[in-house]
């Protein structure tokens, strides 16, 4: 989980190469009180490792409104993809492609 201002959030998007994305019900690309949140799985089926990264914030309605973040009335979240770690259709990159493109990406 990465919290942070909003322009570390994109420089960190930048840096590692995310695939253009679109937040609905928000007009920033990196909205205040947003969040990384990177998520590792294991896929016992398949025996392997997985890698989830969704934007977690609050669309401008719940911002303006200040609206409290509830169950009933959560975040609103977004799949994002880096170049070179694509991802199926729940999301998921494996494991060890998204190792390659971070240490890619720290060179």
């Amino acid at each position: 989980l990465l919290v942070g201002h909003d322009s570390n959030i994109a420089s960190l998007l930048t840096a590692l190469d995310f695939k253009p994305y679109q937040l609905p019900g928000q007009y920033e690309r990196t909205p205040i009180g947003g969040k990384l949140l990177f998520q590792r799985w294991h896929d016992s089926a398949g025996n392997r490792d997985l890698m989830k990264i969704e934007y977690v914030y609050q669309s401008t309605e719940q911002l303006r409104n200040a609206d409290a973040l509830t169950l009933q009335a959560p975040p609103q979240r977004v799949t994002l993809a880096l170049n070179g770690c694509p991802v199926d259709d729940q999301g998921f990159c494996p494991l060890e492609t998204f190792k390659k493109v971070i240490n890619e990406a720290a060179k």
